[in-house]
């Protein structure tokens, strides 16, 4: 009776365990599909802000137009996954295009703003990042959320049933 009692208590400690560790790899990975989902909408949105921008370099502005129109690249969700533990759970692959898309980006508006670049090359230059971010990169990212979605679907874990906007109070 005794090594019965001990055996099951041994079960019982092992079901539990594998169960908390399965939920701790399924948290951890619908945080990520939320972290990524969130990246693609923000890198976006500054993709089409830098070709807006490089369409009006094309017509070569005055330096005052183009200060005065310099884009804004929101940063809010880059930052942030500064403190996500779960940001290293995404590809290097994607934190390295998108890394590298800010800082030209950054370094060819500036450029051309002080000159050391001309409006019309900045324009060619920001148009072919935001080409390259926009037909590689981000595919690939929402591709890789999806998959996410489909493999916390596939464990029958409703992907965003307490987080989207429709089931908030």
């Amino acid at each position: 009776m005794v090594i019965s009692t001990v055996f099951g208590v041994y079960l019982a400690a092992q079901s539990g365990l594998e169960q908390a560790l399965k939920f701790d790899s399924f948290s951890k990975m619908e945080d990520n599909y939320y972290l990524r989902t969130s990246l693609y909408d923000e890198v976006n949105d500054n993709a089409n802000t830098v070709a807006k921008y490089a369409e009006r370099l094309a017509k070569s502005p005055p330096k005052s137009e183009m200060e005065f129109f310099k884009p804004t690249l929101e940063q809010y969700i880059w930052k942030t996954m500064q403190f996500s533990p779960t940001t290293l759970e995404t590809p290097s692959e994607f934190l390295t295009k998108i890394r590298r898309f800010y800082s030209r980006a950054d370094f060819i508006i500036n450029a051309a703003i002080e000159r050391k670049m001309s409006a019309k090359q900045a324009s060619i230059e920001l148009a072919k990042i935001t080409d390259s971010i926009k037909t590689q990169t981000l595919p690939a990212l929402k591709n890789s959320a999806k998959q996410l979605k489909m493999e916390l679907q596939q464990n029958d874990i409703s992907v965003g049933s307490l987080k989207e906007l429709e089931n908030a109070n």
